[in-house]
């Protein structure tokens, strides 16, 4: 895996980055990394994100974490860090599973409070230090979850690899933002008037019943259909590298491959959602930011995509429809989903 990270790295599309620390002195380097030798040393830590989306070896990692709905996995950061090396105590606004692979590390864990941050470099972000509530060392296989706000700091023991499981949680600017691409669109996007406003002795006043009126009118957008299938969207979105292929598949290709039996898997990090027509939401399959509505008689079909698991004409009783192998056919020629190589 360390081998693995240093080839990512060295990718212009991949988020990594280098921190050390010699002597005190702390420095961090972005990627793409060119030049490890100069970068590597002291005690040092390369982190990786987004792992899970160009490695497919790495999925069994998020594996036993499917309690917990697709929609709320950010993304898998793969960390390789040298005896003593760490990134200093700091506090995240999300939920992050720690899972342990090659060595040892001791994970330092307080509650959550006001701390002083600091910034020891202007890309990276601390707090001058905690009380912990846990204080573990951890072997291959072990998992430490921190919750959102919660100070933590690790500190490598022996040369070691950790998988960092995050969770995103979208706070209400990002929310509005989906709302805005409704709207920008044009879908609801209506103006105020006032037909009925009543005679008013002072043009300065501004009364309740004008504030409620505008904030009824944003209620409105944010109830509607279009609001609905927008965050939907968002909720999907994964930032997945996009490798459409050279040159388009037929439908008539995709079945007739599917009828002789052969199979299909989604691509590395792709992660469906399905939501069932049922108390406004639409009958759709989502697929990062893309929307594929589809009929209740594909349901077992859908379903069947969206578990991640291989798909071949024996996945399900009945054969798919026209329709159902027409969104897997756009899947595959947008580079979601793949061949499968057993």
């Amino acid at each position: 895996m360390k081998t693995t990270l240093l080839g990512l790295a060295q990718e212009a599309e991949v988020d990594a980055r280098i921190i050390n620390n010699i002597n005190g002195n702390w420095h961090v380097e972005q990627g793409p990394i060119e030049d490890f030798d100069r970068l590597c040393k002291g005690k040092w830590t390369l982190l990786v994100q987004g792992v899970d989306k160009y490695i497919q070896d790495v999925s069994p990692i998020l594996a036993p974490f499917s309690f917990i709905p697709n929609w709320r996995l950010d993304d898998l950061m793969v960390s390789f860090a040298t005896e003593g090396a760490g990134v200093g105590a700091h506090i995240d606004q999300y939920d992050v599973f720690l899972v342990q692979g090659k060595g040892k590390r001791r994970w330092r864990v307080g509650m959550p409070g006001e701390y002083k941050e600091t910034f020891p470099h202007p890309k990276l972000r601390q707090i001058e230090g905690f009380d912990a509530v846990i204080d573990v060392v951890v072997e291959p296989g072990d998992v430490v979850y921190v919750p959102p706000g919660w100070p933590h700091d690790g500190e490598t023991v022996e040369d070691s690899l950790t998988y960092s499981v995050g969770y995103r949680a979208p706070d209400n600017l990002q929310l509005a933002e989906s709302l805005a691409m409704m709207l920008d669109k044009g879908e609801h996007n209506f103006r105020y008037t006032d037909p009925q406003r009543t005679l008013q002795n002072a043009a300065y006043t501004v009364t309740p019943n004008d504030v409620a009126s505008l904030k009824q009118q944003l209620i409105e957008a944010i109830n509607s259909e279009g609001f609905t299938r927008s965050l939907l969207e968002a909720m999907s979105e994964q930032g997945i590298p996009e490798y459409p292929l050279d040159t388009d598949v037929s439908l008539e290709q995709i079945a007739n491959e599917f009828a002789a039996g052969i199979s299909f898997a989604p691509a590395a990090g792709v992660r469906a959602l399905v939501s069932y027509g049922k108390q406004g939401l639409p009958r759709a399959l989502f697929v990062n930011g893309s929307q594929f509505e589809f009929a209740n008689s594909d349901r077992e079909w859908i379903e069947a995509l969206a578990s991640g698991d291989v798909l071949n004409a024996t996945s399900c009783q009945d054969a798919p429809s026209f329709t159902f192998l027409e969104t897997l056919t756009t899947l595959i020629n947008n580079g979601y989903w793949e061949w499968y190589e057993a």
